[in-house]
């Protein structure tokens, strides 16, 4: 009954959020963030702890409260992004998308290249792996399904929408090796804690955090190249999809190899989420793994 009235409420927003103009939806993005930042004390904690930890005193209690708060806005533009793109077709998003650097992913697949792109929970994400997916060439995408399953549902049925082919990590490797070899792309988003079983370490921050070596290792097992992207926001409703220059993984690396790459694929989401620290999804645990004692 929870799961359903929730699916609901859902509903309601989109109706909202679809038919309300966008010069007033800008402003009420701001009142939903402000009733985020103030309810949600959990993970403004968790928050605050991250910018203390990866800033110390190198910015000031009122800086961070604004990279918080403008976190909170952007999370609620991700939610907006969701809902208004569901029906938009290409043209529809391309003009409100700018592209830098494109031709670091285009030139692979006129080369007829496999890709795999890393990306984070930075900027306008969601709007990031179906736009890519739409404008050029489809991908296939490892994403956990959404626990409520009326909203997984309607999650499912939009990403089929734009090319993108969900599944779920168990049993991920063999779909991912099919789709490199069917021309297909494959997405992934590495800025969250993972356990150390499936993970490599890296500095971030300075500090020390698990990040999966997958597309490293799938990289190196089958010649694919590793693209960095991520999405950035240019203004209200308006993004940049910023493409870095691919990682060329050698074949068969060591474990030092793969640390290596790892790490330059940590040191450019760590330099992007620098220049524009609103853009991030600060309320993750992202140091849990080494630095449990500073979420206590």
């Amino acid at each position: 009954m929870f799961d359903y009235f929730t699916y609901l409420l859902y509903k309601l927003f989109y109706i909202i959020m679809t038919h309300i103009p966008k010069s007033i939806m800008k402003h009420l993005v701001k009142v939903f963030a402000n009733i985020g930042y103030a309810v949600d004390t959990k993970h403004k904690k968790i928050a605050y702890n991250n910018l203390d930890f990866a800033y110390g005193n190198s910015i000031s209690y009122s800086e961070k409260r604004t990279i918080v708060k403008e976190s909170y806005e952007n999370l609620i533009q991700n939610i907006y992004d969701f809902i208004l793109n569901q029906n938009l077709s290409l043209e529809d998003m391309d003009k409100k998308v700018s592209i830098k650097n494109g031709s670091f992913l285009t030139n692979l697949i006129k080369t007829n290249k496999k890709i795999i792109i890393v990306t984070a929970h930075y900027g306008s994400w969601e709007l990031a792996i179906p736009y890519v997916s739409l404008k050029f060439r489809p991908i296939s995408v490892i994403s956990k399904a959404i626990k409520n399953r009326y909203l997984n549902k309607v999650f499912v049925k939009v990403r089929h929408k734009h090319n993108l082919v969900m599944f779920e990590k168990h049993g991920a490797a063999k779909k991912i090796v099919k789709a490199l070899k069917d021309n297909r792309m494959v997405a992934m988003a590495i800025d969250q804690n993972i356990g150390k079983k499936d993970a490599t370490i890296v500095k971030f921050f300075g500090k020390e955090v698990t990040q999966t070596d997958a597309p490293i290792r799938l990289a190196s097992k089958l010649g694919a190249k590793v693209v960095p992207m991520l999405f950035t926001r240019d203004g209200f409703d308006k993004h940049q999809a910023i493409f870095f220059e691919p990682l060329d993984v050698k074949d068969n690396c060591t474990k030092d190899d793969i640390v290596n790459y790892s790490q330059q694929i940590s040191h450019i989401f760590e330099n992007q989420i620098r220049k524009n620290p609103r853009d991030w999804f600060w309320q993750h645990r992202r140091f849990k793994e080494f630095h449990k004692d500073i979420y206590k």
